[in-house]
């Protein structure tokens, strides 16, 4: 792949290349770090990666019609060019366009996005697994006849201009109504290998948003354990809890950001301890490999600029962090989490993501999501984007998360060695009181005088969008 403006270094040292917007060029980096390949070279991307994209990856399914409306269904949102003729996408789309290719079980797409990357597509790859792996993994699909009518119509994924006016309920409507900015996936799947993002309106994919994602809602219950128990957690029990943590519930995500990190990059850069790793490290992929493995004999020392609250691009936590009377948790937990969390990555625990986000804040609203529906292990849970028209909002799935609370209170207390013991209600309840504290103080700190809006979705996937008021 060339070296520019695609992998423009995130080092405040080095000048970005070209004028691409700076969430589309952390795209193309994490494409890139979430691209693998097989022995032959065929660019391929999880269902993961997949399910997350919004509008600004184009989804091909090269089957055949039959198979669109098969048992295997196909991805809502996605465009249909049967596989004899797909080879013309290069003609159609510009080289720099993202798009994922989809077949049964990825050896057709494999095939093509290879052909496809070799004359000149750069962003090309095949669904790994293909609808089988989509499918297993309890992401939503669909058998509607409707794309038998779109062959070889290709709807657009140009982003939307950047748009300051106000939210409303109609523009929303549009947004979550489109099958190409929300995807879904069963909640029994959510449980297996999902993960919670941060209700954080600068992630343009799909999300499940709570404040901190999975890090705060890690921290919160800590933070509940002690204040029920009288108990207060060493580094090396936070560290086990953890470890017990991504054992038994899979993917955990935090989130930093650009400034962030470049803070934290400006701060090494001036550590002579650290001239001789760094020597070497220059551009964005650089930086990535550096930063899920940096070597031993310098982890402490990277772990030392590491955990200052200037250098953690997740406000929720930051605040957490310094704020810890208003946010109910000692100062030392998010400081002791963090320092297990990365410990527990750079050994080689795939599942624990640190995800950097780019750009600002510019949200203009709130939207909570929610199910007509009780939950079930067999629910589908919207996966929504906070990317709305040209305009940022504040995701959060107040419904799911609490349902997945009770998922992790009956967790901590089967960890009999490191949680003292607990009434069940009494650990939840504290829980939520918490969580809802710390929603509540975030959001007054992030987005006050925002409005809300509550989405609600139904059988069909229909939703209603009602505004609910504002922040105070």
């Amino acid at each position: 792949m060339a070296d520019d403006d695609a992998l423009a270094p995130t080092d405040p040292l080095i000048p970005p290349i070209g004028a691409v917007p700076p969430t589309l060029r952390l795209f193309r980096v994490n494409w890139v770090a979430s691209t693998v390949r097989s022995p032959s070279g065929i660019p391929l991307l999880p269902a993961e990666f997949v399910a997350r994209q919004g509008r600004t990856v184009r989804i091909v399914d090269v089957r055949e019609p039959d198979e669109l409306i098969g048992p295997l269904g196909h991805i809502p949102g996605s465009d249909w060019i049967p596989h004899a003729e797909a080879p013309g996408l290069v003609d159609r789309v510009s080289r720099d366009t993202p798009v994922i290719l989809v077949s049964r079980g990825g050896e057709r797409a494999g095939d093509l996005a290879k052909e496809l990357e070799a004359r000149g597509l750069r962003f090309v790859a095949a669904l790994e697994g293909g609808m089988v792996a989509w499918k297993n993994l309890g992401f939503g699909t669909s058998r509607d006849p409707e794309i038998l009518e779109r062959k070889n119509r290709l709807r657009s994924t140009e982003p939307p201009p950047q748009n300051d006016e106000a939210l409303t309920t109609e523009r929303i409507e549009r947004h979550i109504g489109d099958p190409g900015a929300v995807r879904f996936l069963k909640l029994a799947a959510l449980l297996l290998h999902g993960r919670m993002s941060c209700v954080d309106g600068r992630d343009d994919s799909g999300v499940l948003g709570t404040p901190g994602g999975d890090g705060g809602e890690f921290l919160v219950l800590l933070g509940a354990i002690e204040r029920v128990t009288g108990k207060q957690f060493t580094a090396a029990e936070v560290r086990a809890l953890l470890a017990r943590r991504l054992d038994t519930f899979g993917r955990f995500y935090i989130h930093t950001d650009v400034h962030a990190a470049n803070a934290f990059i400006a701060a090494m850069r001036s550590d002579r301890r650290l001239d001789a790793v760094l020597a070497s490290v220059n551009e964005t992929l650089e930086w990535r490999r550096f930063f899920i493995s940096p070597p031993p004999e310098v982890r402490d020392i990277v772990l030392e600029h590491l955990l200052q609250p200037a250098h953690m691009g997740c406000g929720h936590i930051r605040m957490m962090w310094q704020e810890c009377e208003t946010y109910g948790v000692r100062p030392e937990l998010p400081r002791m989490f963090l320092h297990a969390f990365m410990h527990l990555r750079w050994n080689g625990a795939t599942e624990a993501e640190f995800q950097p986000l780019a750009g600002g804040h510019e949200e203009r609203g709130v939207l909570r999501v929610f199910l007509a529906d009780p939950l079930e292990p067999f629910t589908n849970v919207p996966l929504v984007s906070p990317s709305c028209e040209g305009t940022q909002m504040f995701v959060c799935h107040p419904q799911v998360m609490s349902y997945l609370r009770t998922q992790l209170v009956r967790f901590a207390q089967l960890q009999h060695a490191l949680v003292p013991k607990v009434s069940e209600d009494v650990l939840r309840a504290t829980v939520e009181e918490m969580a809802d504290a710390q929603m509540t103080a975030t959001l007054h700190r992030l987005a006050k005088g925002l409005p809300v809006f509550d989405a609600t979705f139904g059988t069909g996937r229909m939703v209603d969008v009602v505004q609910a008021g504002t922040i105070d």
